[in-house]
């Protein structure tokens, strides 16, 4: 029987780039998703998903699971200041529940999607992974107190690691509501023949990072034995309004927010632990695809 790969979030931006490219070098693969904002319709023909909510519903018995990337998370910020309670249980406990389950089935290794924004905003720039952390939000909170339930698992039955994802853009991408990153709102507009809508005077900084090369890091961190915790990101900062300015047209500026001012990554680590290097630039793929 071979070996099965589960991805939960699978049907997401980044999970079904991710159960893609599995399917294209070969793997077996399962997809954990409760379609909140997922969409079935990405998955490639055969790909067993089971509709589920990490949280409450009973996880099925499967046989040979081998290897899972954790993926499924509510990712809104916004969202999670107004319900931090939704972000704990849907983050946390689902992380935790989900690893009690991997060991249940003798699985080898999980590797899970944490975020830039545990380090709030950052004293250090480029940011490397030993700056502290200080979230600021409770979706930051809660992904930061994940990653330590997986280093407390590490070696207990199972091998984990995480992998802090920075701004992730590509083919796919939510253009509208709160999970939607600025440069998909940005494509959105340009599309539409609107303004471009800049929050504050847009001189806050970004690190852009293409979708195809986080699910290659994805891949090369599951063949590896041991405990990490690395930034993926492109390791070069853009303002908001440089990547405004490379749509063209018609900008408007909305008022600020709270939001960290700026976000680089050093990713030396993720070079060494890896293997691995970024390809592809944001604004050369925003005049491919615009």
């Amino acid at each position: 029987m071979d070996k099965i790969t589960v991805v939960t979030g699978g049907c997401g931006f980044i999970g079904h780039h991710l159960v893609n490219r599995l399917i294209d070098i070969g793997k077996t693969v399962v997809v954990f998703d409760n379609l909140s904002t997922g969409k079935k319709e990405r998955l490639p023909e055969g790909v067993k998903l089971y509709k589920l909510d990490l949280t409450i519903d009973e996880l099925p018995n499967l046989e040979n699971v081998d290897a899972i990337y954790h993926l499924a998370a509510t990712t809104s910020v916004e969202e999670s200041l107004q319900n931090p309670a939704k972000y704990k249980n849907h983050i946390l406990n689902a992380t935790r529940r989900l690893l009690l389950w991997a060991k249940d089935m003798n699985a080898r290794r999980v590797v899970m999607a944490s975020t830039a924004a545990v380090y709030g905003d950052p004293s250090i720039i480029p940011t490397h992974e030993g700056v502290p952390v200080n979230p600021i939000s409770p979706y930051a909170e809660y992904k930061w107190r994940a990653e330590n339930h997986l280093a407390h698992c590490h070696g207990k039955g199972l091998t984990t690691s995480c992998l802090r994802f920075f701004n992730v853009f590509g083919e796919g991408q939510p253009t509208s509501g709160s999970y939607a990153p600025a440069v998909a709102r940005f494509m959105a507009q340009y599309e539409n023949f609107e303004p471009i809508t800049v929050t504050g005077d847009g001189s806050q900084t970004r690190d852009y990072i293409y979708v195809k090369d986080i699910v290659a890091a994805l891949i090369i961190a599951m063949t590896r034995d041991n405990f990490f915790i690395l930034n993926l990101g492109s390791g070069e900062e853009l303002t908001i309004l440089e990547i405004a300015e490379s749509f063209g047209g018609e900008i408007t500026h909305i008022p600020a927010r709270k939001e960290p001012y700026q976000s680089c990554a050093d990713i030396k680590m993720a070079s060494i632990e890896l293997g691995w290097t970024p390809t592809k630039n944001i604004i050369k793929w925003i005049h491919e695809n615009k």
